[in-house]
Formats: C-alpha cells, sequence, structure tokens
C-alpha cells in the first residue's frame, strides 16, 4: 500500500467522520431546538451557521470525504475494471459511493443555499429592531422546514453510505 492511498483512506475516513456527525447533531438536535425555539431559532441559526462557520465546516468535510474517496474508488477498481465494481465488496462500495454523492449534491445544491438564505433572514430581522413581521417569520418557518428535510434525508443518505462502507 503505498503512501498516497493511505493519505487519501486518512482524509477520507476523518472528514466523513465528521460530516456524518455534524449532519446526526444537526438533524437530531440543532434543527428540532431550532424549530422550538420559534423566532429565537433564528438568532440561534445564525450563530452556529454563520458566526461559528459550521456550514462551512461541512461543506469542507464533504469535499475532503467526497474526493479522496473518488480517488480510492478509482484506485480500488484499477480505473474502473468491473472485476472488481461487481464483485460483492465492490457492488456495497458502490452503492456507498453513489449515497454519499447524492448527500454531497444534496448538501451543495439544497441544504447550503437554504442554511446561508436562513442566515441572511435572520440578520434581516435581527436589523429591523423592532418584533419580525408575519411574512419574515412564515419564511423563517418554510426554510426551517426545507433545511431540517433536506438534512434528513442527507443524514439518512450518509448512514446508508458508512454503513455500506463498513460491510464493503
Amino acid at each position: 500500500m503505498n503512501i498516497l492511498f493511505i493519505a487519501l483512506r486518512f482524509i477520507h475516513i476523518l472528514a466523513g467522520t465528521f460530516w456524518v456527525g455534524a449532519a446526526v447533531v444537526t438533524t437530531a438536535f440543532l434543527m428540532p431546538t431550532a424549530r422550538a425555539m420559534g423566532p429565537e431559532g433564528g438568532k440561534f441559526i445564525q450563530f452556529v451557521l454563520g458566526k461559528q462557520r459550521m456550514s462551512n465546516y461541512i461543506s469542507l468535510s464533504a469535499i475532503l470525504t467526497v474526493l479522496p474517496g473518488i480517488a480510492i474508488y478509482w484506485i480500488k477498481t484499477s480505473g474502473l475494471q468491473s472485476a472488481w465494481v461487481f464483485t460483492s465488496a465492490g457492488l456495497i462500495i458502490t452503492i456507498g459511493a453513489i449515497t454519499g454523492i447524492a448527500a454531497a449534491i444534496l448538501g451543495g445544491t439544497v441544504t447550503a443555499p437554504t442554511a446561508a438564505r436562513m442566515e441572511a433572514l435572520s440578520k434581516e430581522m435581527q436589523s429591523a429592531g423592532g418584533p419580525p413581521k408575519p411574512e419574515q417569520l412564515a419564511q423563517l418557518q418554510a426554510l426551517q422546514k426545507r433545511l431540517g428535510q433536506a438534512g434528513l434525508w442527507g443524514t439518512i443518505l450518509l448512514v446508508i453510505t458508512i454503513v455500506t462502507m463498513a460491510i464493503g
């Protein structure tokens, strides 16, 4: 096993662990807390996603998981040779690769833009100085719902990914 392969696996596993952990914590704890807090939940999410830059770390961990994962897959399959891909381990790893990439795409196209819009709306509501407008609250609730659903689906995809990677 060469040093490049070891480095790729190290980055892939470390970043993937963070990515899955962050997804589970966000889906199971942070988003339900924000929803339960009502308008104050927007401030909470703004702090966690904005000032703490959690969404940046999650995005970076997704990239540092997927790109080395693709390289590892390429190496393991000897350039996508079907002889390995169609083994039982190869098929299981392929399913995990597909669900992991799907989670990354979902995160980049739905989760991250929704989180960014929630952060912007929360800042807008805070800078207004008074109580939030009903339209803002409705929009915030819709964004929280969308983020919650995308987060749930992303987390499900990631759990499938780690289970298949562990089995494969």
